[in-house]
């Protein structure tokens, strides 16, 4: 396993590494679906087994229709593939190894059913906008290979693992691991000293001190 990061605390190593083997993001619940143009590479659906180019776009590729917009929600997808493969919202400037790669849309008619509204206003529309950009979002982390877990290991033996967790994604995914597992390891110190006040007791019972006012003996 390639190693991204070695954090020491309070005896520990939280030892975070590229997740080798992560679940693709499309696998997941989302909210939209992802409609793609390309030949080869197809995450989810393809476009033209669920659109007419013409319904969906106004002559051009990524110059969405109004008529189209108001039965969708939808975000434009383009596609870099040069030494690996990322996708943005918007389109890259390289021209000559990016383009237009489909779109991610979700029904109005399915947002109104899943938020339980019965209008769609802009503020609304524009919530479902950045819920959409987040799915765009984690799945370049997933192209990119930005994609996180982590062990955590006695600081004398990394070979002793703890605990572990994979499936971070991008920056916050690591933000959240360390923040797990800095609770994880002060809970765990806070058990071990429980445990250990808890075996004195039962070995010698409670120490009793004398008060300060105790009058001595002579």
């Amino acid at each position: 396993m390639e190693k991204q990061e070695q954090i020491t605390y309070k005896g520990h190593h939280i030892n975070i590494y590229y997740d080798e083997n992560p679940e693709s993001p499309r696998e997941w619940d989302n909210l939209g679906t992802f409609y793609t143009v390309h030949r080869c590479y197809r995450p989810e659906k393809d476009f033209d087994s669920h659109f007419d180019f013409d319904e969906v776009c106004d002559h051009r590729p990524g110059n969405l229709r109004e008529s189209f917009l108001e039965k969708y929600i939808a975000l434009n997808i383009y596609l870099y593939d040069h030494s690996g493969l990322t996708i943005s919202s918007g389109p890259f400037s390289c021209p000559w190894n990016s383009g237009w790669f489909g779109i991610v849309a979700v029904s109005i008619e399915k947002v109104k059913k899943e938020y339980g509204w019965k209008m769609l206003t802009k503020s609304r529309r524009k919530k479902v906008e950045q819920y959409l950009q987040g799915e765009i979002d984690t799945y370049d982390q997933y192209l990119r290979g930005e994609v996180y877990g982590f062990q955590i290991t006695p600081e004398n033996d990394d070979t002793k693992v703890l605990d572990s967790c994979w499936g971070f994604y991008g920056n916050d995914g690591i933000k959240e691991i360390k923040s797990e597992c800095l609770a994880y390891i002060d809970a765990e110190i806070a058990y071990k000293e429980k445990q250990k006040q808890e075996e004195r007791i039962r070995l010698f019972g409670l120490e009793i001190p004398f008060p300060e006012f105790a009058l001595s003996i002579n």
